[in-house]
């Protein structure tokens, strides 16, 4: 999940304007039926890209913990988007 603020204090805001204390957030990865915990992640830049460095159970690896890297693209808004995996 992600939001935004323009003070360190907040509110802090997901893409749709809702406060993120009350049930906001975009929502950037989720698990499916292949990836279960996707999350604790950094991005990362190189080479002025970005990358999104996270963890994920492999479903058809047994469960198996394993890391992803998944290159992030920037809407026109400017909110990180993650193509699906």
């Amino acid at each position: 999940m992600v939001g935004r603020s323009k003070t360190l204090h907040g509110p802090y805001l997901d893409d749709k304007g809702l406060d993120m204390k009350t049930a906001g957030g975009k929502l950037v990865i989720a698990g499916d039926q292949n990836w279960h915990g996707v999350g604790h992640n950094v991005v990362v830049r190189l080479d002025d890209n970005d990358y999104l460095v996270f963890h994920g159970y492999d479903a058809k690896d047994e469960g198996r913990a394993k890391l992803r890297i998944e290159k992030i693209t920037w809407d026109n808004a400017g909110w990180a988007q993650i193509k699906k995996y």
